[in-house]
C-alpha cells in the first residue's frame, strides 16, 4: 500500500492459524482478528470487544486485600479516627475521594489531607506525620503513596498509630513496616495487576469492604473516577484496564455527577463523555489544584454532592 507521502506500507505480519481460530471461536471479522492477534489480546480483552464480559472483582481472595480489610473492620467498630492521607496529582485524589464518600456513607470519624506541593512535599514524611498526628488518628491510610516511607511509617509505630499502604509505584525491600501494603508490585501473588493506578485498587477495596460490612453504598457509581485516574497516570489502556475503561463509558450518567456536569456546563459540551475529556479537559482541572496551593481541592471537588460547594471550588 502507498500512503499520500509516497511510503509503501506493509501489513504487519501475523499467525494466520491464530487468525483463523478467533475468527472461528469468537466470530470476528478478518480485520478484528488480525489486529487482536498483533496487539496481543489476553482473554479478558477477548471477552470485552464484544461486551461479553463483566468487571468482576479480581482481588476477591487476595491475601493483602482481606488482610488489610480486617484492619479497616477493626477501626470501624471501634470507632476510631482515620486519617487519608493522598497525592496531589488526579490518581491521589481521586483515590482520596473514594475514601471521603465511604467513610461519609458510614458516618465514620476521619479526616484527609493532601500535601502541599511545596510545603510539605511529596508522599509520607515524618514531618508530615508529626503535624497529622495532632488530631490522634489511629489509622493512617496512605494511597497513592507510602511504598518508600519507610521512617515515616516507623515514627506512626513508634506512636501507636496503625497504618495501610495502597499504592502501585516502585517498592523495595526492606518493605516499610505498615501494618498492611496492598501493592502489586510488592510481587505478593498479584504483579500481573501492577499495572492499576492507585485509584483502581482502593476501588476493588472499597467495593469488597463495603460488601463485607453491609454498606450501601454503590462503588461502581464512582468507577468513572478510576478510569479518569487511569488515564491521567498514563497507566495502559489494555487488559483489566480496558474492561474498566469500556464499562465506566458506558454507564456513567454525567446528571448523577454534579462536578462533572458543572464543568461540562462551563466548557460548553453535551456530547457523552470520553477517553479525551478525561485526559484533556477533566484532568488538567484538577491537576491545577494542586500547583496553585490548593491541594485537597480535587479531592473536595471529587466528594462533594453539594452545588454551592461545586459551583465556589476555584479550579474550576
Amino acid at each position: 500500500m502507498i500512503s499520500i507521502t509516497s511510503r509503501n506500507w506493509k501489513p504487519k505480519k501475523v499467525n494466520k492459524n491464530s487468525v483463523e481460530k478467533l475468527k472461528q471461536d469468537y466470530n470476528f471479522s478478518e480485520i478484528v482478528s488480525k489486529l487482536v492477534t498483533s496487539r496481543k489480546f489476553d482473554e479478558i480483552e477477548l471477552s470485552s470487544i464484544d461486551n461479553r464480559l463483566y468487571l468482576n472483582n479480581v482481588f476477591l481472595n487476595n491475601d493483602d486485600f482481606k488482610k488489610s480489610i480486617k484492619l479497616v473492620i477493626d477501626s470501624i467498630n471501634k470507632k476510631e479516627n482515620v486519617c487519608i492521607l493522598g497525592d496531589y496529582d488526579v490518581d491521589g485524589s481521586a483515590a482520596t475521594a473514594l475514601f471521603i464518600r465511604f467513610f461519609e456513607k458510614i458516618k465514620h470519624p476521619f479526616f484527609y489531607y493532601i500535601p502541599d506541593r511545596l510545603k510539605d512535599g511529596y508522599g509520607a514524611s515524618k514531618k508530615l506525620f508529626q503535624k497529622l498526628i495532632l488530631k490522634k488518628p489511629k489509622l493512617i491510610i496512605m494511597v497513592d503513596c507510602g511504598s518508600t516511607s519507610n521512617e515515616a511509617i516507623d515514627f506512626l509505630n513508634d506512636n501507636n498509630i496503625k497504618s495501610l499502604v495502597i499504592d502501585h509505584h516502585e517498592i523495595n525491600k526492606p518493605f516499610p513496616k505498615a501494618n498492611m501494603i496492598i501493592n502489586p508490585k510488592k510481587d505478593n501473588g498479584y504483579v500481573e495487576f501492577d499495572y492499576l493506578c492507585a485509584t483502581s485498587l482502593v476501588y476493588f477495596f472499597l467495593d469488597l469492604l463495603s460488601d463485607k460490612i453491609k454498606c450501601k453504598i454503590k462503588v461502581s457509581d464512582y468507577l468513572i473516577y478510576v478510569l479518569l485516574a487511569t488515564v491521567c497516570d498514563v497507566m495502559p489502556i489494555r487488559k483489566l484496564n480496558r474492561l474498566i475503561a469500556l464499562t465506566a463509558l458506558k454507564n456513567f450518567d454525567i446528571n448523577k455527577n454534579i462536578a462533572f456536569n458543572q464543568l461540562f456546563k462551563l466548557n460548553n459540551i453535551t456530547h457523552k463523555i470520553n477517553m479525551e475529556d478525561l485526559g484533556f479537559l477533566i484532568g488538567p482541572i484538577l491537576n491545577a489544584g494542586g500547583r496553585l496551593g490548593k491541594s485537597n481541592f480535587a479531592s473536595e471537588l471529587l466528594s462533594s454532592d453539594n452545588l454551592k460547594v461545586v459551583d465556589t471550588n476555584p479550579i474550576k
